[in-house]
């Protein structure tokens, strides 16, 4: 929708709104566009709050308005626009905060696996050249391995769980080689099972420290 068209809604709106004659407290909620361009026109932020203040004397100022970014609050009480604001920032940094901590785990876990990797990779180069041979598949197998957890996206739950697991990397290797894995398959399919073995036993372990607290 282009910004002269969401100015006439919310103008529509507004104007709805006040001919109820009511003493009701309402709150209406837009997005617009911080830079819009049309074949005639371009508005920039600026642009929009000198609209708007426009738009307001039209209903003498009885309705107030606050923005956070690109969303705009309007309402017959100014307190509640304000309090809507700050919410909106709340949730933001919220979630700001929620991305920052699934990344920094999922740091942690590629670190913990790729650990693992080189500590197989340092215990095989100990062995004769037959058994180094013979490791080399599981090498190349771990290897995949590792690739596919990184095109995983993982909640924090989740994350929690594998951070916790020990000799993470063998058991999905081993849970992959016992259901007849072959190179040539992917083993997406096992390490979701693992997976979800190890999140549903970290879920019961936190369950259960959670009665023995109570």
């Amino acid at each position: 929708m282009k910004t002269e068209q969401i100015f006439k809604q919310i103008y529509q709106d507004l104007k709805e709104e006040m001919n109820k004659n009511t003493n009701d407290i309402f709150l209406k909620e837009y997005t617009i566009p911080s830079k819009n361009y049309s074949p005639d026109s371009e508005y920039f932020a600026s642009g929009i709050e000198m609209e708007l203040e426009q738009m307001m004397s039209k209903f003498e100022h009885k309705i107030y308005f606050s923005s956070y970014k690109e969303k705009y609050f309007f309402s017959n009480n100014a307190e509640e626009t304000r309090k809507r604001m700050l919410q909106e920032i709340k949730n933001e940094c919220k979630e700001d905060r929620k991305t920052s901590k699934i990344k920094e785990l999922t740091d942690k876990l590629y670190a913990k696996v790729e650990n693992e990797l080189e500590e197989f990779k340092d215990e095989i180069k100990k062995g004769m050249p037959d058994e180094i041979i013979e490791n080399a598949y599981q090498l190349v197998a771990m290897e995949g391995i590792i690739g596919e957890l990184k095109e995983r996206t993982f909640d924090e739950n989740e994350l929690k769980a594998l951070l916790k697991e020990d000799n993470l990397l063998s058991e999905i290797y081993e849970d992959w080689r016992n259901s007849d894995g072959k190179l040539c398959e992917s083993v997406q399919y096992t390490m979701e099972d693992t997976i979800d073995i190890v999140v549903e036993h970290y879920e019961k372990s936190r369950q259960e420290k959670s009665k023995n607290v109570r």
